[in-house]
């Protein structure tokens, strides 16, 4: 073929119109995708805008081809018309061939910024898109995956442009087997791209028919794998570049040239690669052989009698000892040997696809966890330990009735019932708050001879579909939210001491009968094997709290037995008989009662009024009638009443004895009035004055100057030593 620029016009065309095509089927995907909320479109139309970038710089590279072309074209021209002369191109040489130079340039520098751009837009696009399908799994985020309800529409524009972007990859293919259009190899990779991408969006739209979604989620994972693929791929083409050698005048291949693409739009070409691959294995020209020959012409017959012994062992099906088996044909039960439950052993049906086995294992004890469980692994658990539990869990406390400890109520009747709660005005005294680690082990109900089977009924109660952020099925989800219900049933009517002590250990026979009965009410198939709770305590940090309560329940009986027993000592001391403790009590209580009256009596009616001897013998019988209680037991009592009494009359002698002398000093003061004062004085002197000096005078007072010398009463080395005497007027 002739390389002028016209071969290279002709390429620059084909660019152009692949630019467009690629263009045309990014932005009808990006509004489909924007419009129909479809979020897998969206990131299809990201990829095929990148792919715009490739287009972009075969145009620029063949354009510059032509113009090359061109200016050599002039050259030669020039150089003709000189007849032989010397031209200036020849001296010169590419000084003036400006448009070599710049193709030149491009190849050196616009081909690989082009690359580094390409990929640099890949990983960005990849990143952002690895980012928000990674929300996607976060509860607390709450994102969903976008899809589109008009599906049909989805599937005829993936459909529609798959083919028209693999036919323009052929003919790509094709036309860059020839040297001057080797270039279009990388408009190839990027239409197959395209109708990978393109394909992938389709098969997952066409699975969303039969209600699977879980393909368009792996669709929307696998389009930034396929970008961040590619971004490497390109990576290693530019590295491999610098180091890869050319022939002169061979130009180099771009980076964005992908292989991997451009071999799948060639897929003869790797069929040719296989052949050499194993020519190469065993040393000779094996694929001319009649014996692969007749392989390869007898391989349709042999996969046909494959499919044949396929299809005829579907027919059979095999039910283990442990399992229970359906004959299932389009998803309807089938009945078969008077029962819709296959038993152990084997039975056939029609081929597959037309008829399936759906084989259970129901004797398998599943788990099931009713509230979040600790993951953290321990020999023992305590109230105060941390509970660690999975992402996104929170651990909701379970309502009990409040404690009886401190209830007056039930204090005074200790045989109450353990139902019986105190009323209150506060909700929050009526009730308290307990964590609970619930973990449930059930299978299916394995009886056949019943009305309806219960692998039946456990089936038709849910199904084993998994929504979106969820881990459990939708059977596995209804069941646990129908056990939790007859649990906080069932806790509300227990009291806080019976949860966590009295009757903590009846708990999970209680829970597991009344789960199986409201299981067995709904028809759900399942039996109930236990409940286990590894873990109950107050909610929250309340349960450090607790830890303290019964040892101050302990100080509280300790005092109040050491108080007791202080009681009875100091009582058995005073009264001596601990029986008559009551007895004695009232009676000091009554007569105190009764001197109460009698002081009462008096400030009413006065000494002398009927009233007050009354009261006064009303005392007096209340006083000897709490004495005679205390000599009769014979306590500490007896004797500090004896010793009141003694002391009493003691003091009773003492003052009369008193008053006996002063009785009989009267005549004597009668007698000589001055003489008994003056006596009376000097006694008084004699007795309370005995350490001082007396100085009698008979003179008087107004008579008589005395003079006082302090000298005797300063001791010598003092302050006082050699104090002169002074003069005092007495009065």
């Amino acid at each position: 073929m002739r390389i002028d620029h016209l071969a290279y016009q002709r390429a620059t065309n084909i660019a152009g119109f692949g630019f467009l095509l690629q263009l045309v089927v990014a932005t009808v995907l990006l509004i489909f995708g924007l419009r129909s909320g479809d979020t897998t479109a969206e990131y299809a139309s990201w990829y095929l805008y990148v792919g715009l970038l490739v287009w972009l710089g075969m145009i620029i590279i063949f354009n510059q081809h032509k113009l090359e072309r061109l200016e050599a074209l002039e050259e030669g021209e020039l150089v003709a018309s000189g007849s032989g002369a010397e031209s200036i191109f020849d001296r010169s040489g590419d000084e003036v061939r400006t448009a070599a130079r710049r193709l030149r340039l491009m190849y050196k520098w616009v081909m690989p910024a082009t690359s580094i751009l390409v990929v640099l837009i890949l990983g960005a696009l990849g990143w952002i898109m690895f980012t928000q399908l990674s929300a996607l799994s976060d509860p607390a985020t709450r994102a969903d995956l976008r899809l589109t309800d008009n599906k049909g529409w989805m599937v005829a524009i993936g459909l529609g442009f798959s083919v028209i972007c693999f036919i323009f990859s052929r003919y790509l293919a094709g036309m860059s087997a020839l040297g001057v259009w080797q270039n279009l190899r990388a408009g190839a990779g990027v239409m197959v791209g395209n109708v990978i991408v393109l394909m992938a969006v389709v098969v997952g739209t066409i699975f969303r028919f039969f209600e699977i979604d879980q393909v368009i989620l792996v669709v929307a994972w696998l389009i930034p794998v396929v970008m961040i693929i590619v971004a490497i791929e390109i990576v290693l083409n530019l590295i491999l570049n610098m180091y890869r050698p050319r022939v002169s005048g061979d130009w180099p291949r771009a980076a964005y040239d992908s292989k991997g693409l451009s071999l799948l739009a060639t897929p003869d070409s790797f069929v040719r690669s296989i052949n050499d691959a194993v020519n190469y294995q065993f040393g000779f020209d094996i694929t001319s052989s009649w014996g692969y020959q007749l392989l390869l012409r007898s391989s349709a017959w042999l996969i046909v009698l494959g499919l044949i012994v396929l299809v005829a062992l579907s027919t059979l099906s095999v039910v283990g000892g442990r399992e229970q088996g359906l004959r299932l044909r389009s998803g309807a039960i089938i009945q078969s040997s008077d029962s819709d439950v296959q038993t152990s052993g084997f039975f056939w049906k029609l081929p597959w696809p037309i008829e399936t086995t759906y084989l259970v294992d129901v004797t398998k004890v599943q788990g099931l966890e009713l509230t979040p469980v600790d993951k953290g692994r321990r020999q023992g658990f305590l109230w105060e330990d941390e509970i660690k539990l999975a992402p996104g869990e929170q651990l909701h406390p379970f309502i009990v009735g409040r404690s009886r400890l401190g209830s007056a109520e039930l204090a005074v009747d200790p045989d109450a019932a353990t139902d019986a709660v105190p009323e209150a005005d506060d909700f929050g005294d009526d009730y308290a708050l307990v964590d609970m680690s619930m973990l449930m082990n059930y299978r299916i109900q394995s009886d056949t001879d019943a009305d309806e089977p219960g692998l039946i009924r456990y089936l038709r109660f849910g199904t084993d579909d998994i929504a979106r952020r969820q881990t459990m099925t939708d059977r596995e989800r209804a069941l646990r939210d129908l056990a939790l219900s007859v649990t906080t049933q069932f806790m509300a009517s227990r009291s806080l001491d019976d949860v966590l002590s009295d009757q903590r250990a009846e708990i999970s026979g209680e829970l597991m009968s009344r789960i199986q009965s409201l299981y067995d009410k709904l028809n759900t198939g399942v039996e109930v094997v236990s409940v286990n709770i590894p873990m109950i305590r107050p909610a929250g940090k309340a349960a450090i709290d607790f830890q303290d309560l019964p040892l101050a329940v302990q100080q509280r009986d300790q005092l109040v037995a050491n108080a007791e027993r202080n009681r009875i000592t100091l009582y058995t001391a005073i009264a001596g008989d601990i029986d008559q403790i009551d007895d004695v009590v009232t009676a000091i209580d009554q007569a105190d009662d009764a001197r109460l009256d009698l002081d009462r009596a008096i400030s009413e009616h006065g000494l002398k009024s009927p009233q007050v001897e009354a009261s006064r013998k009303e005392l007096t019988k209340r006083v000897v009638l709490a004495e005679q209680l205390l000599q009769a037991g014979g306590g500490t009592a007896v004797s500090l009443i004896q010793s009141a009494e003694r002391d009493r009359w003691v003091e009773i002698m003492d003052k009369r004895a008193q008053a006996d002398r002063v009785k009989g000093q009267v005549a004597a003061y009668h007698a000589a009035p001055q003489l008994y004062r003056q006596r009376s004085i000097m006694q008084t002197y004699v007795s309370k004055l005995q350490e001082l000096r007396k100085y009698i005078v008979g003179i008087s007072p107004e008579r008589m100057n005395v003079n006082v010398e302090l000298r005797d009463l300063a001791s010598p080395n003092t302050i006082f030593e050699g104090i002169s005497t002074e003069e005092e007027q007495l009065p």
